[in-house]
């Protein structure tokens, strides 16, 4: 139950802020953020619940993927800060599409 919450999370992470960097108005990207923030949380939780049961058969796929994911975490707060300041760059937005594949890669790693 907690690797399906873990995933759908994930692609609802994903698909809400590619969704919500693209979005031209503020309030959009505005409502897209507190979405994002909610399912990030949902992450969280679902990977501590995760690693709790997996860390004494993998310890460091399990340390590894936690940091993947708060940098991803943290890279996604960081997008929306700049895409409301308007010092927006699409590469912050490349770089998010290809660390979130990693940590759910490495999420899935830490579940077999």
């Amino acid at each position: 139950m907690w690797i399906l919450l873990n995933y759908a999370c994930w692609a609802i992470f994903f698909i809400n802020f590619i969704w919500g960097l693209t979005r031209p108005i503020k309030k959009r990207v505005i409502d897209s953020m507190m979405i994002s923030r909610l399912f990030y949380w949902l992450i969280i939780i679902s990977q501590v619940v995760i690693a709790l049961r997996s860390f004494h058969r993998h310890p460091a796929i399990v340390i590894i993927g936690v940091l993947v994911t708060l940098g991803t975490i943290a890279l996604s707060e960081n997008a929306y800060g700049r895409k409301q300041d308007t010092h927006y760059t699409p590469r912050l937005l490349w770089l998010l599409m290809i660390a979130t594949p990693i940590a759910v890669v490495l999420q899935t790693l830490v579940n077999y």
